[in-house]
């Protein structure tokens, strides 16, 4: 008889808290905990978009980016040539990407739906590092990464280099 009275007086409670003009049940927000300090991660506006920082900067500053509501760590790109991290940068108008060592470093790369374009690598016949596609004043070429070191280039077709036939001595 008592768990009777205990449901009765429980549901009246509820359905009094819910008849209130100010009474929600929502649903619970979801916390994320920053992976550098343990802190709670924020929702912020910058001048690129949301994106989630720490809620303890600047003593941490742990950035991710926003994917339907999420943080998310952004995918990092290393340089070909020296081991840096790569930096997606816009300049008149054209996005590419370029090493964080600048100006110890010049490699840049295309920009190819938000990666760096050269995912897979082709080896320079002239001194066996590899090649880049690059934009030129007549379209791109592909180019070595030791450039101006070495001047060996191939032709783009497609966004594939084009080899040159090997000549074979009479």
């Amino acid at each position: 008889m008592k768990d009777k009275d205990d449901q009765a007086h429980s549901d009246h409670w509820e359905n009094e808290f819910l008849s209130q003009d100010s009474g929600y049940i929502g649903e619970p927000s979801k916390r994320y905990r920053c992976p550098k300090c343990q802190g709670l991660l924020v929702s912020k506006q910058g001048k690129n978009g949301t994106f989630w920082g720490c809620e303890n900067y600047p003593s941490c500053d742990y950035t991710a980016n926003d994917e339907a509501g999420r943080p998310v760590r952004a995918k990092k790109y290393f340089c070909p040539l020296c081991g840096g991290q790569l930096k997606r940068k816009t300049y008149n108008g054209n996005t590419f990407w370029g090493c964080t060592n600048y100006p110890d470093c010049k490699m840049t790369l295309d920009d190819f739906d938000g990666a760096p374009a050269s995912a897979k690598k082709y080896p320079c016949r002239a001194c066996g590092h590899y090649l880049v596609r690059k934009k030129g004043p007549k379209g791109y070429f592909w180019g070595c990464i030791k450039y101006p070191e070495c001047r060996h280039s191939l032709e783009d077709n497609k966004g594939q280099p084009v080899p040159r036939k090997v000549r074979h001595s009479p």
